[in-house]
């Protein structure tokens, strides 16, 4: 085989080698027609006779350019029968899909065509998926990235060997400048099309290519490489970091969450990168920038878990007994409820929270401690048979106690009871308010003989 390293550029490298696999994995080659992946194409046909690795080709007709795009679909056909090559087709209708998903036609389309070669990967047991972005691409990636505020990941650009699917999908070109792969098309006579989409500034990425990458070739020298091996090195600074985090968490991580006070001291880079992959595992998104923060600040409050933040999904972070903790939104709210109050286990729904009422079988002296249980007697007649009910919390709820009405907000924040927790308490009630509240304690002027009543409230785990 000629030595195309020296030919095309120094990037270069056989999909097999970047991956770090065995000489001869299966590849399959996203195939558009276009220079670059004609490029793209010339190299691993001939490199796929002398290494030795199976090479099958991918195209996807977007439904998008019309008879463009036909056109596009037989020269693909036509080259690879060329080079005696299979190449899988699909014809899709993305703007009917972006129709129906209420999306935009690059992002839908990018979707359609990931998927089907994860498809024919996951079919056919291929582990590599290759494509053909060049260091021009990257280029204008970093520069898109930037002025939309990426973090250090975004600014790593393009990586040139990812997972994907069962695999991997790696970027054999990424170090080469279209201009390099231009001129190896026309020294080898590679016939190539050419896309009229891509010159339509009305797209942000066509208009930095078209406007804003000349403008910096004529200021700087081979801006496209000097980029390659800043944003190399950026990859390699979130390398680190990331492992950092992952450390952490794999070690700190519990059923009740991540402890506070250790998220605290980290350093805020690798704290943002645990908290990425907190909410990862728990919702199975990233975060936006905006959740970052609210997470962040919750941890600084100083009672976090008198707060919660919303985040994507219907979730939502909270931070109780010393742990921040990631909930469906539905779980850390209390449904208002009016229950009576009976002898007996009684659980309440949603929250799980067990009410026991118990009768003693002596008089016993009132024990209204501010705790998750009490003793409460009634002097007149037997408070199953009146009207004492449990209730949810309400807006504005005070509770007597040493001549004075104290609201149970306040009461609940003054013991750092976590807000989910106050929100799903039962509180106990009669005709004239609130009796009882666990951790506050009753009212004044309860009477202190006659039948006597244990109760007392669990909270689930």
């Amino acid at each position: 085989m000629p030595n195309r390293r020296s030919v095309l550029c120094e990037g270069f490298e056989l999909p097999y080698q970047l991956a770090g696999v065995s000489r001869g994995t299966p590849v399959l080659l996203a195939f558009s027609g276009g220079a670059d992946s004609r490029a793209l194409l010339h190299l691993l046909a001939e490199a796929s006779k002398a290494e030795g690795f199976p090479l099958i080709l991918a195209h996807v007709n977007h439904g998008i350019r019309g008879e463009e795009a036909l056109r596009d679909r037989l020269f693909c056909q036509e080259t690879a029968a060329q080079y005696g090559l299979e190449l899988c087709l699909l014809d899709a209708d993305v703007p009917a899909l972006a129709a129906q998903k209420r999306k935009g036609l690059e992002e839908t389309a990018r979707e359609v065509r990931y998927a089907y070669f994860r498809e024919l990967m996951e079919s056919r047991g291929i582990p590599l998926l290759v494509t053909a972005h060049h260091a021009d691409d990257n280029l204008e990636t970093l520069l898109f990235r930037l002025c939309r505020g990426s973090g250090l990941q975004g600014l790593g650009g393009i990586a040139p060997v990812r997972p994907f699917a069962s695999g991997w999908l790696v970027r054999p070109l990424l170090k080469c400048p279209r201009r390099e792969i231009l001129a190896f098309c026309a020294r080898e006579g590679l016939e190539f099309v050419t896309d009229t989409t891509n010159t339509d500034t009305a797209y942000a990425r066509n208009r930095l290519r078209a406007e804003v990458v000349p403008i910096l070739e004529t200021l700087f020298e081979d801006p496209q490489s000097r980029v390659a091996e800043m944003t190399a090195s950026l990859r390699e600074d979130e390398e680190l970091l990331a492992s950092l985090a992952e450390q952490f968490y794999s070690a700190q991580i519990t059923p009740q969450g991540l402890p506070v006070q250790a998220l605290s001291a980290l350093a805020p880079a690798v704290r943002r990168r645990v908290l990425i992959r907190f909410a990862s595992a728990c919702i199975g998104v990233s975060l936006e920038r905006v959740h970052l923060h609210a997470l962040e600040s919750l941890l600084k409050q100083s009672d976090p878990a008198c707060a919660r933040v919303a985040l994507p999904q219907e979730y939502v972070g909270v931070c109780e007994s010393g742990y921040l903790r990631i909930l469906p939104r539905v779980a850390a709210e209390a449904v208002a409820f009016r229950i009576p109050l009976r002898l007996g286990i009684t659980v309440l729904e949603r929250s799980g929270i067990k009410v026991t009422v118990e009768k003693m079988e002596k008089d016993t002296k009132v024990h209204n401690l501010s705790t998750q249980t009490c003793i409460i007697t009634d002097g007149f007649s037997d408070i199953i048979k009146k009207d004492f009910y449990w209730r949810s919390r309400k807006p504005g709820d005070c509770i007597l106690q040493n001549g004075m009405h104290k609201r149970l907000c306040q009461q609940y924040r003054e013991r750092r009871i976590p807000l989910r927790l106050r929100e799903a308490m039962p509180i106990l009630c009669d005709a004239e308010g609130i009796v009882w509240a666990p951790f506050v304690g009753g009212r004044d002027g309860l009477p202190t003989c006659g039948t006597a009543y244990l109760i007392r409230v669990e909270f689930p785990d």
